[in-house]
């Protein structure tokens, strides 16, 4: 019974405390909230769009990986840099584009990414139109199709979408540090709020206590009272204060 009463005692104190600094640990949460979405908006990167077509290989024998590495090289990319009279260079176009095999087919996925995506759905189309001129001039090898062309999207949707993590990170850190934050703070305060405490403190039980009286409750302060005294004096009546005036005149 008195660990069971320990323990609600204890819960008790926890949430008296919590109510009493609940707004420190808002207004860190807060603060660190809008220092997480300060970050996101000030580092969002800009958006990139990615479109893709398809070719297909008629060729299952090892000069397929060849076919692939070659789409990337610097042959086809100048050709594409000269088709489309872009003003980069052919390592910078090579980093745009994405070479995939589909499963163990013979179809290739050819993926361009660009932060314009009507540039990039152009660069998915042209790269396989280039690499079936160089493959033809190169290796003399003519068994390449296009099989499916990249198309724009009418809503295209960027491969690096805005992401909040970094907001609700900040959020969990501003109330974890607003949490312990309160709990420094009363350990810090030696203030004895309980009987449990000063027993506690002293080792000894506490057989009393004086309730806190307010200063309502005490009694106003009586007012001064004048007391006035009428006399009789060479058959004048008169009262104490004319009496004191009289003879402060006489003297």
């Amino acid at each position: 019974m008195e660990q069971a009463r320990g323990k609600e005692i204890e819960i008790k104190k926890l949430v008296t405390l919590f109510k009493k600094r609940l707004w420190i640990i808002l207004l860190i949460t807060v603060a660190a909230g809008a220092a997480g979405k300060f970050y996101v908006s000030y580092t969002e990167p800009a958006p990139i769009y990615s479109s893709s077509s398809r070719i297909i290989i008629h060729e299952s024998s090892g000069f397929m990986d060849t076919l692939l590495v070659f789409i990337r090289e610097k042959p086809v990319m100048e050709g594409v840099i000269e088709e489309l009279e872009l003003g980069i260079s052919p390592e910078a176009l090579s980093r745009q584009i994405q070479v995939n095999r589909v499963g163990s087919s013979q179809i290739i996925e050819i993926s361009a990414i660009n932060p314009n995506p009507e540039l990039a759905t152009v660069l998915a189309n042209t790269v396989p139109i280039v690499f079936m001129e160089q493959v033809k001039e190169v290796f003399n090898y003519r068994n390449v199709d296009m099989l499916s062309e990249a198309v724009v999207s009418s809503n295209p949707q960027p491969i690096n979408p805005p992401s909040n993590r970094m907001f609700h990170i900040a959020i969990v850190f501003g109330l974890v540090v607003g949490v312990g934050f309160v709990f420094l703070l009363d350990s810090l305060d030696n203030t004895l709020r309980s009987e449990r405490e000063i027993e506690k403190l002293l080792g000894i039980p506490v057989v009393g206590s004086v309730s806190k009286i307010k200063k309502a409750a005490v009694g106003k302060k009586k007012e001064k009272k004048v007391i006035t005294i009428r006399t009789e004096v060479g058959g004048e009546v008169i009262d104490n204060k004319d009496f004191e005036e009289k003879r402060v005149n006489n003297s």
